[in-house]
């Protein structure tokens, strides 16, 4: 009985969930849904090729772009990753979005090859990369070990100046080195 009422309402129901006005449409409650529910969402900023230098240029905060596309499921596995740790990390870590299907352009100008292709900025340069969905634990540690040394509210909270100049890791050596034993004539 239940199946002679439900098999003439099956076709339009396939139709509506074939329907790509009603699904845009159900993705946008859920995304106006997830703002409100959800703090680390509004630390999301979808970038364009006019954004996209100011935002990695963002000064006492870790900027990590995600270069995605929606249909791409390590895609949409990865994003959540990034939310909680965007939300974990008291406002030192901020996410960038660039759609590669409405952004060619800079995804091409920026060289990604493959997605998610997500790149870590600390003060302008870029200090860390990688391509794929790995598991939160290892995006987690390969983006926290930049913001050793930030302060949740940047570096003007500590009373300090920012350093005008980041020294370099690796110092390079002297023209006039000399082994040990050995003197210039």
């Amino acid at each position: 009985m239940l199946v002679k009422r439900v098999l003439p309402l099956l076709p339009l129901l396939m139709l509506l969930t074939a329907c790509d006005k009603l699904r845009d449409a159900a993705k946008n409650l859920e995304k106006k849904a997830g703002t409100a529910a959800n703090p680390a969402a509004a630390q999301v900023t979808q970038l364009d090729a006019d954004s996209y230098e100011s935002f990695t240029a963002q000064r006492g905060k870790v900027a990590v772009i995600d270069f995605y596309a929606d249909w791409c499921g390590p895609c949409r596995s990865l994003a959540p990753i990034l939310d909680r740790i965007a939300a974990d990390s008291g406002g030192l870590i901020v996410i960038g979005k660039v759609n590669v299907d409405q952004n060619r352009e800079l995804a091409t100008r920026q060289g990604v090859r493959s997605i998610p292709d997500v790149r870590i900025f600390r003060d302008g340069r870029e200090v860390d990369r990688f391509v794929g969905a790995p598991n939160e634990t290892q995006v987690r540690a390969r983006i926290e070990v930049h913001t050793k040394g930030l302060s949740p509210a940047g570096p003007a909270a500590q009373g300090q100046a920012p350093a005008a100049k980041p020294q370099p890791a690796i110092t390079p050596a002297s023209k006039d080195w000399l082994p040990p034993g050995m003197e210039r004539r």
